[in-house]
């Protein structure tokens, strides 16, 4: 099965051409493949996790370089794996061509002649095809991003590795306390933009409560006496009872008095008639 592919780089064709032929790096951005080992300059232990549809396949194989000529940009790799979780196998010769393009873009291509047995052989070239398409173009990013920034990367995933420390949560009421006290309590006078400071006096912590009109003298002064007596009187309930019980005693013998005189009264009168 040959497939071919292409992808673009803006960079100078010799950087392109030493940060791939870098294999530990630039194995990083393949989609799914890391090297394991490094058995020499040319030879390399690695693996490889493919998606081809519905199906997810890991590979284990060793990868090397067959020819690598730099004058030319041009090298030829050889591959061959086997399904970590099943009985596939894949091998494969890619050449990678490197050409130098106008406006300072390099244009690679790769032609693979693919040999494929298990469940990757029934998917079929169309869509193998179709991610070998997606894997490029996810290589090209990366390996750009790769070029424009040296080390970004692994400084990006070692930040991102880092444990991320979490606030301890504020209970309710005291973050309720703490938002109220900042929405009410006003930015001191030194804060205040465009004035400086000193010019303004702090604002007093209590306002004054506004006093009490003056009562008016004559007969209003005993009217307001009588009313906070009774005000201060009637504010116990103690108080109220022992009022009530005074009023009725007198009540009963101011009765009993005018019913001992009006019978005096009438007494009287049939003497006189008499």
């Amino acid at each position: 099965m040959q497939i071919d592919s292409t992808f673009s780089v803006v960079a100078p064709i010799d950087t392109v051409w030493e940060a791939i032929m870098d294999f530990e790096r630039v194995a990083g951005c393949v989609p799914g493949a890391k090297i394991l080992n490094k058995l020499s300059d040319d030879a390399y232990q690695m693996g490889m996790t493919v998606k081809l549809g519905p199906v997810t396949m890991q590979y284990k194989g060793l990868l090397n370089v067959i020819e690598r000529n730099a004058a030319e940009h041009r090298a030829v790799l050889g591959g061959k794996a086997q399904e970590t979780r099943g009985q596939g196998t894949a091998e494969a010769t890619v050449t990678l061509q490197l050409a130098e393009e106008a406006g300072g873009t390099t244009r690679g291509t790769v032609s693979a002649d693919l040999k494929l047995s298990g469940k990757a052989a029934a998917m079929g070239k169309g869509v193998i095809g179709s991610v070998t398409e997606q894997m490029m173009a996810l290589f090209a990013g990366n390996l750009q991003a790769m070029i424009a920034a040296p080390g970004a990367a692994g400084e990006t995933a070692a930040a991102g590795g880092s444990a991320t420390s979490v606030p301890e949560p504020v209970p309710a009421s005291e973050a309720a306390a703490a938002k109220a006290a900042a929405v009410t309590a006003p930015p001191p006078a030194s804060e205040l933009p465009g004035v400086p400071a000193g010019a303004v006096p702090a604002a007093p912590s209590k306002v004054a409560a506004p006093a009490p009109a003056a009562a008016p003298a004559g007969s209003l002064d005993a009217l307001s006496l009588a009313k906070g007596v009774a005000a201060e009187q009637l504010s116990s309930p103690g108080k109220v009872l022992a009022l009530v019980a005074l009023v009725a005693c007198v009540s009963y013998w101011a009765g009993r008095c005018s019913a001992f005189r009006l019978i005096r009264t009438i007494e009287r009168m049939k003497t006189g008639r008499a």
